[in-house]
């Protein structure tokens, strides 16, 4: 739908993930010009514009008011009014609250525009010292324990680099179990990041977990994990069964070179080395 320039604009602001210094000048503009700022955690966002002598009225808009809040903000951006969406820390929607309202202003015509800044994901990843070529984020992983096991299996299988949020009442359970998997993998644990007890972990998860157990208020706050890629897939490419199959009847059906070329853009696989890998085969 085209967007209609008699509505108000709706912002998504990136806030600090803890350090209050961390917000853009950008971002304080917008928080200091919107008529109304919508909030996951009230409480937290009254800091941050106390801090910066901002006085934009607040309304509450967390997971379980997404739904009965939204009619309000969708009125007011129509009324001509604009808003900030934030979220407890860092950017919105990233394993946050704002989907449903983001969703139904961009299918309405209101102008929704991101003012980036912090993120607990990048941060994370920026110093994790893993590969960050190819990588994807899960948001928080299953909280039961069979649900888990199977999550952890098709990591421990992956050729990307992972990510996950935990908390402090299952970060330790996490990693016991992605053990009982992986007891090698090579993680990175960001604890608190920006804050007064920020805190970093590297090494195998065997490793990660005895440093976590030893040190005292280890297990307080909030984590962010870089889990490492299996290195075999990463550094010996391989063609699964399905994939051979397919370039089988992809050769039986047209030239080689032709079949090699659709084969190659499929899968992702340079047409030299999938070459390489049908002689391999043989």
């Amino acid at each position: 739908m085209p967007k209609n320039t008699k509505f108000g604009a709706l912002y998504i602001v990136a806030t600090p993930i803890g350090n209050l210094d961390d917000i853009s000048k950008r971002g304080l503009m917008i928080l200091d010009k919107v008529h109304l700022c919508a909030a996951e955690n009230t409480k937290n966002s009254k800091k941050l514009l106390k801090k910066y002598n901002l006085n934009t009225p607040l309304v509450s808009y967390h997971k379980y008011s997404e739904e009965s809040k939204l009619n309000f903000l969708i009125s007011t951006l129509k009324s001509g009014e604009d808003i900030a969406l934030i979220s407890d820390a860092g950017t919105p929607l990233i394993s946050d609250p704002g989907y449903l309202l983001v969703n139904k202003a961009l299918e309405e015509g209101i102008r929704t525009m991101p003012i980036p800044g912090p993120s607990s994901l990048i941060a994370a990843l920026s110093v994790s010292g893993l590969p960050l070529d190819k990588f994807t984020f899960y948001g928080f992983p299953p909280k039961k324990k069979k649900a888990l096991v199977t999550f952890l299996e098709t990591l421990a299988v992956s050729d990307k680099t992972s990510i996950i949020f935990e908390t402090k009442l299952r970060i330790l359970g996490f990693l016991q179990t992605l053990a009982e998997i992986s007891p090698n993998r090579e993680i990175f644990v960001a604890r608190e990041m920006t804050k007064l007890h920020e805190s970093f972990y590297r090494g195998s998860v065997v490793n990660v977990i005895e440093k976590l157990s030893s040190q005292k208020n280890a297990l307080r706050g909030e984590f962010v994990l870089v889990i490492g890629s299996n290195k075999k897939l990463v550094s010996e490419e391989f063609l699964t069964e399905e994939q051979e199959k397919v370039i089988q009847v992809l050769l039986k059906s047209m030239k080689r070179n032709d079949a090699l070329n659709l084969a190659s853009k499929s899968f992702g696989i340079k047409k030299n080395s999938l070459y390489k890998l049908l002689l391999k085969e043989k």
